[in-house]
């Protein structure tokens, strides 16, 4: 796979700073397992790392603020404000696309039989992609606006830790871990 265009990467670089790549699921209201009811830190996994295992065409790299979520025992939850900073450098071509999003949502979640639900009611996030093309060219893209998601993925947790699996493109999946902060 390569980049044929500018918009291509710009769409990779937009992807990667997605604070979650989601997958259809169906929204229940009641929370759930009580394990899963605290602060969570992600330590590990996620997009970025799911971005650099299977984006073979390109060179990856991310800095991102603390990615945090909050599971409340009513069944509301809400993430961290995050700020990416990405770059994405296509492999056979000199387009380098730069990126920077703030990104924060709230919603509610339900857990059952090994399996967790996220519905984001709301999400606020912007961002810019800046293309830089061969001859010194550069081009502004702006991130389209974030809408509110589903995510359906399957979990353990032990009380200290969180881990979840996430079916993605690809016939991959995305392995998220996260270490509670309360």
């Amino acid at each position: 796979m390569r980049y044929r265009s500018p918009f291509t990467i710009a769409a990779a670089a937009s992807f990667l700073m997605l604070p979650s790549v989601s997958a259809h699921a169906d929204c229940k209201t009641a929370a759930g397992d009580t394990c899963l009811v605290g602060t969570w830190k992600q330590t590990g996994g996620g997009a970025s790392e799911w971005m650099r295992e299977h984006m073979k065409m390109a060179q990856i790299k991310i800095e991102a603020s603390d990615a945090m979520i909050t599971l409340k025992g009513d069944g509301t939850l809400s993430t961290s404000k995050v700020d990416t900073n990405a770059e994405v450098t296509a492999n056979d071509s000199q387009i380098v696309a730069t990126g920077k999003m703030s990104s924060q949502g709230s919603g509610h979640w339900s857990a059952a039989d090994g399996n967790l639900t996220l519905c984001m009611d709301a999400v606020e996030g912007q961002g810019t992609v800046e293309l830089k093309m061969p001859g010194g060219k550069t081009m502004n893209v702006p991130v389209p606006k974030s809408k509110p998601t589903n995510a359906s993925m399957t979990y353990t947790c032990d009380g200290a830790t969180l881990s979840t699996v996430q079916a993605m493109p690809m016939n991959s999946t995305m392995t998220t871990t996260y270490t509670r902060v309360e």
